[in-house]
């Protein structure tokens, strides 16, 4: 069996939104090994059609940005193809370029210069290794018992947030709520456990995350990676996207609904999201958008 080396690094979202590629790879006979931050391992490896996970972002691989002759090129022998997200530049893309004996396809990701969905962007080296064409949506097509809805309020960057007080405000038109936060919503742990008075759940792992999704009527959330993993998971998904656009970063899937009102100035390139005081496009979507698809 032929085996690939799929370097994806970035957040649980940019991930998510990979793999149809390690899908395409997997029908068309290889083995799967995704390079990437282990934070992300065991969500890869259980959902993510990879055979296995490197977390090259560990003291294990550190070898990996380093000039060790021996431990690169016994590292690179185990496959027969790379495909590498990352410039060529880098350190790793020279390691790559320097001690990788196959065929190594570099299709580095520039954000500001997409214009296209990042899906169809990042499949876009299989065109050139296998003729035909490819599956650019995939699912987990998890059978939901719909008890309860889920709510996730934050994202990866406060940017792309809808604000506290809508959610709070759809909260209050809703029965059967769990919220769900992540890392990145550490600092507002207190505001909700003050302001939500049921369950909550933090920094949960996949496993439990499985649990929940089981269970979800339907999951409410910002451009983020839980948005993605659950859309994924063929839970019904209400997508509130603002100053990124939808029609590159946004999930896909029958069951997902995007909500964006398009303005004048979005979307917009990440200093201009970041220095932006009045976030208008989020302003401007309402409780009531939200309901109308729930």
């Amino acid at each position: 069996m032929k085996k690939v080396l799929i370097i994806r690094e970035g957040a649980l979202g940019d991930l998510i939104l990979t793999f149809p590629v390690f899908y395409n790879f997997r029908k068309n006979g290889y083995r799967v090994s995704v390079a990437g931050k282990g934070i992300y391992k065991d969500i890869v490896e259980k959902i993510g059609y990879a055979d296995d996970f490197i977390p090259i972002d560990s003291y294990e691989y550190l070898f990996l940005f380093e000039n060790d002759n021996d431990k690169l090129r016994k590292f690179f022998q185990r496959f027969d193809l790379a495909i590498a997200y990352i410039d060529e530049e880098e350190i790793l893309g020279i390691n790559l370029k320097k001690f990788f004996k196959g065929r190594v396809f570099f299709h580095p990701v520039k954000k500001e210069k997409l214009n296209i969905h990042i899906t169809d962007y990042l499949l876009e080296p299989l065109k050139k290794i296998f003729n035909q064409n490819f599956i650019n949506s995939v699912s987990f097509n998890l059978k939901t018992k719909g008890e309860f809805f889920v709510i996730h309020p934050g994202s990866g960057s406060k940017n792309k947030n809808w604000p506290k007080e809508k959610f709070l405000k759809l909260i209050e038109n809703l029965k059967n709520i769990k919220l769900i936060l992540g890392p990145a919503e550490e600092d507002e742990i207190e505001f909700w456990r003050k302001n939500f008075k049921d369950e909550i759940f933090f920094n949960i792992d996949i496993d439990n995350i499985l649990k929940i999704a089981e269970k979800t009527i339907a999951y409410i959330g910002n451009d983020s990676g839980f948005t993605h993993l659950f859309s994924f998971l063929g839970v019904k998904t209400v997508a509130i996207f603002g100053p990124t656009s939808p029609f590159i970063w946004g999930p896909r899937g029958e069951n997902v609904k995007i909500v964006y009102k398009k303005i004048e100035c979005n979307p917009c390139e990440s200093e201009k999201m970041r220095n932006c005081k009045y976030k208008y496009c989020l302003e401007q979507i309402k409780v009531e958008d939200i309901i109308a698809f729930l």
